[in-house]
C-alpha cells in the first residue's frame, strides 16, 4: 500500500493538477465562440481532448528533460526514480492517440490541427527548448491550435474571425513559458540548456516579457471592435482587464527584482500567470453569452488550481532546486 501511495503521488506531481485545466478551457471557449448553443457534449468533448494533449506534452516534457532534471531537478518524479522514463513515455503515446481518436472522430479535419500541435510540442520538449526565443514562441502555438480545434468541434473548419483570437492565445503562452524559464536559468545553465534566459540574460529577458505583455493585450483589446460580433462588450473587457493587470503584475514582480532575479521571485510571478489564465480561458464564454458554462468550468478549474498550487508548489518546485 505504502509503494501504491508514493506512486500515486509521483503520478499526481507528474500531472501538475495546478496547470491541468487550463487547456481545456481555450478548447471550450473556441466551440462557444463559434456556436454559442453547442450541445453538451461537443462542449465536454471540446474540453476532453485538449486536456488529454495536455497531460501528454507533460509527461512527453518530463521524458525528454529526464536527463536535464537529473542534474538541476533530481526531485522530480522520474529521475528520482518514483515514476519510470518508460511510463511516462507510453503516458505520452497513450494521451497523444487517446486525444487523437477522439479529435479525428468528432471531425476528421482536426487530424491536421492534432498533428502540427503534436509535431510542435515534441520538437519543443526534444530539441527547441535549447534554441533560445524560437523554442518559447513555438511551445505556445498548441494553445493558439486549441482555440481553433475547439471551433471545429461545433463546425468543419476554423472560425476565421477567431485567428487574431488564437494569436492572443499564442502571443500570452509564449510569454508565460518565457517566464519559466527566467525562473529555470541557472538549473538550464548548468544543465548546458541554451534557453533564452541562458542565451540573453534577465534584463533581455524581461524586455521579452513586456513586448510579448503589450502584444497580447493591444491585439486582445482590439479583436472585439472588429470582429466579436455578438460578444458582450463590458464583459469582455473587464475579463480582458483582469487577466492584462494580472499579467502586468507578474512582469512588474520580475522587473522589479534584483539581479540576478532570485528564482523565488520567478516562481511567485508564475502563480499568478497560472492562475490568471484560467480566467483567460474561460472569460470570453461568459463575453459570449454562456455565464452559465463560464462560472462552472472557471470556478472549478480555478479553485483546483489554487489548491494544487498550495499543496504541491514546495513539493514539485522548491526554491532551492
Amino acid at each position: 500500500m505504502s509503494r501504491l501511495w508514493t506512486r500515486i503521488q509521483a503520478h499526481a506531481e507528474a500531472c501538475r493538477p495546478d496547470t491541468l485545466f487550463y487547456a481545456g478551457t481555450v478548447g471550450l471557449s473556441g466551440a462557444v465562440l463559434t456556436d454559442v448553443d453547442a450541445p453538451p457534449r461537443l462542449l465536454l468533448l471540446a474540453w476532453l481532448v485538449p486536456t488529454l494533449a495536455w497531460i501528454a506534452s507533460i509527461y512527453g516534457g518530463d521524458y525528454f528533460d529526464r536527463d536535464l532534471d537529473r542534474l538541476t531537478k533530481p526531485h522530480r518524479p522520474i529521475p528520482s526514480g518514483r515514476v519510470r522514463a518508460e511510463t511516462a513515455r507510453a503516458v505520452m503515446v497513450g494521451g497523444i492517440g487517446a486525444g487523437g481518436l477522439i479529435a479525428v472522430l468528432v471531425n476528421p479535419l482536426t487530424a491536421g490541427l492534432a498533428g502540427v500541435a503534436c509535431a510542435f510540442g515534441i520538437a519543443y520538449a526534444s530539441v527547441l527548448k535549447g534554441r533560445g526565443l524560437w523554442g518559447n514562441v513555438v511551445r505556445g502555438l498548441p494553445t493558439a491550435l486549441t482555440l481553433l480545434w475547439g471551433s471545429m468541434v461545433v463546425q468543419p473548419l476554423p472560425e476565421p474571425r477567431l485567428l487574431p483570437l488564437a494569436v492572443v492565445f499564442w502571443l500570452h503562452d509564449s510569454g508565460s513559458n518565457l517566464l519559466g524559464a527566467l525562473g529555470d536559468r541557472d538549473g538550464d545553465r548548468r544543465g548546458g540548456c541554451r534557453t533564452y534566459p541562458v542565451r540573453q540574460g534577465d534584463q533581455a529577458t524581461v524586455r521579452g516579457l513586456v513586448n510579448f505583455l503589450v502584444s497580447w493585450v493591444a491585439l486582445g483589446a482590439l479583436w472585439p471592435l472588429v470582429l466579436g460580433g455578438g460578444i458582450s462588450l463590458p464583459v469582455y473587457y473587464a475579463g480582458l482587464a483582469v487577466v492584462a493587470l494580472a499579467n502586468w503584475m507578474s512582469v512588474a514582480l520580475v522587473a522589479r527584482a534584483p539581479r540576478p532575479i532570485p528564482r523565488a521571485v520567478c516562481l511567485r510571478a508564475h502563480e499568478i500567470v497560472v492562475a490568471a489564465r484560467i480566467v483567460l480561458g474561460t472569460f470570453l464564454l461568459a463575453a459570449a453569452g454562456r455565464p452559465d458554462v463560464a462560472l462552472l468550468v472557471g470556478g472549478t478549474s480555478l479553485v483546483v488550481t489554487l489548491v494544487a498550487r498550495a499543496l504541491m508548489r514546495r513539493r514539485y518546485e522548491p526554491v532551492r532546486a
